[in-house]
Parts: C-alpha cells; sequence; structure tokens
C-alpha cells in the first residue's frame, strides 16, 4: 500500500531553484536599469564621461621643472585649450534715452596656460569692475546687433588683456566668448 501512495505523489520537480534565481536575475536588472535612468537624468553620466578641459603637455612640464616659467610652451598651437568662466554673469543696470535697462552678460575666457588662467582667477576683482565699467556705457542700439556685440566682446578682451599685461607681463588669453546674453 505505501508503494501505491508514493507511485500517486507526484516527484517534485527543480523548478523552485530556477524561480528564485530568475526572480533575483528580474530585480537586479530593475535596479540597474532605475540606477542607470537616474544617473542619466541627472546629468551625471555626462560629467564623468567629458575629458578634462585641461592639458599638461611635457614641454611646459620640464620647463617648470628646470626652473622655467614655461611660457615658451605656452603660446604652442598645439596645447589643449582652457576655458574659465567669469562667474557670477554681470548684470548692469544703464539707462538708454530715458528709460531704465538690464543688461546679464555671461563670458569665459580662452588660453592655453593655466598660470594665465589662475593669474584671470587672482586678478577677478579688477576685472570684474572694469568689465561692469565698460558695459554700463553701452548703448541699446549698438548692442541689439551683431557687429555690436561683436565689438564689445573685443573690447572686453582687451580689458582683460591690459589688466594681465599690467599684472604678469604678456596678455594671455586668446578669447572671451559669451555664455549668456540678455537685455531687457
Amino acid at each position: 500500500m505505501a508503494q501505491k501512495e508514493e507511485a500517486k505523489t507526484p516527484a517534485k520537480k527543480g523548478g523552485g531553484l530556477k524561480k528564485i534565481l530568475l526572480i533575483v536575475v528580474g530585480a537586479l536588472v530593475l535596479v540597474g536599469g532605475a540606477v542607470g535612468a537616474t544617473l542619466f537624468f541627472t546629468g551625471a553620466l555626462h560629467q564623468t564621461a567629458e575629458a578634462p578641459r585641461e592639458h599638461k603637455p611635457a614641454a611646459k612640464t620640464a620647463a617648470k621643472a628646470s626652473g622655467g616659467h614655461g611660457g615658451e610652451a605656452a603660446a604652442a598651437p598645439g596645447q589643449a585649450a582652457i576655458y574659465q568662466p567669469l562667474d557670477p554673469p554681470f548684470i548692469i543696470n544703464f539707462e538708454d534715452q530715458g528709460i531704465l535697462r538690464y543688461l546679464q552678460i555671461g563670458f569665459s575666457v580662452m588660453s592655453r596656460d593655466k598660470m594665465v588662467i589662475d593669474a584671470v582667477n587672482n586678478n577677478m576683482p579688477q576685472i570684474r569692475n572694469n568689465l561692469i565699467l565698460l558695459f554700463g556705457n553701452q548703448k541699446v542700439e549698438t548692442l541689439n546687433s551683431n557687429e555690436g556685440k561683436e565689438k564689445l566682446r573685443a573690447l572686453a578682451l582687451e580689458q582683460v588683456q591690459n589688466i594681465l599685461n599690467q599684472e604678469i607681463g604678456e596678455p594671455g588669453i586668446e578669447a572671451i566668448y559669451y555664455t549668456a546674453f540678455v537685455m531687457q
């Protein structure tokens, strides 16, 4: 009789382990997807994938190690550009034809020499002062045209280069670029 009962009860299959494994793998996929989506939407993936903007060539490093200032290497066109934002953006109120106007300008300067970027940071109060005075003297008609904006950019570059010439003996900055331009 015991043999008949054994024959009637079906043998257990090994499906329990497969189900647990399938649930664990599914949970890992969901968690990984959630982490990936979070990193993507917060922009963290873009920051880590971005290459550093600063590049130290061997010639410049060797010049610094030997006691030189690396000025010859700074002019090499093959070096990577280093951008430094002039933060926070400039906010200027000025009057034009009896109307109070508002101007917000963001800039970044570009050089190929880290020492020049350090000099910009060290002289930021003087640079910001001179640029605020420059921007406050502008006319709306000038700023509405592309030519006027380019002229203002050239004048701003000249101001920054003059300050750096006084402080470090070279203009150092190759270009200055708008990062924001709002006028009301």
